[in-house]
């Protein structure tokens, strides 16, 4: 068995005061946010097919199914694509940025990508397609615990 490596929550949220937040009550992907909230990245497994799918939904993108589960992902990954945000695109960002937000590839899953904020990548297009990358995890005001991205 595998021992997961103690998970690593950020000092302060990375972002502003003010922003929209996700449902962690949400019946498609509360589990998803319970999980991050132990320090867990998970991702939805079909138990009739074994596909995996993020982002989380109400039945398997693959069968058709609906039973769904939570699998734990090692929590590292590679940057697929990237972007630098520069324009705020939301009202709380207007005092924020540049920052950037990368397509995350998966290590263990790589059929998998996940979108998010980098918290401590280079700006000015110095992030290189595949350069590793690890989860950790941003408590916000409210003590909702999302899953952010650190450079390896």
């Amino acid at each position: 068995m595998t021992t997961r490596p103690t998970p690593e929550f950020l000092d302060a949220p990375f972002f502003p005061k003010g922003m929209t937040t996700p449902d962690p009550e949400c019946p498609i992907n509360g589990g998803y946010f319970a999980a991050a909230a132990d320090g867990r990245l998970v991702v939805q497994r079909c138990t009739d097919c074994g596909a995996r799918q993020y982002p989380p939904e109400l039945n398997c993108h693959a069968c058709y199914g609906f039973n769904m589960e939570w699998q734990d992902a090692a929590g590292t990954g590679k940057v697929w694509s990237w972007v630098e945000v520069v324009h705020p695109a939301h009202p709380a960002l207007r005092e924020f940025g540049p920052y950037m937000v990368a397509l995350i590839e998966l290590d263990d899953m790589p059929e998998i990508k996940l979108m998010s904020a980098v918290v401590d990548a280079p700006l000015d297009g110095q992030v290189l397609i595949g350069a590793p990358v690890r989860v950790v995890f941003e408590r916000t005001a409210d003590d909702l615990v999302q899953p952010r991205w650190r450079m390896a």
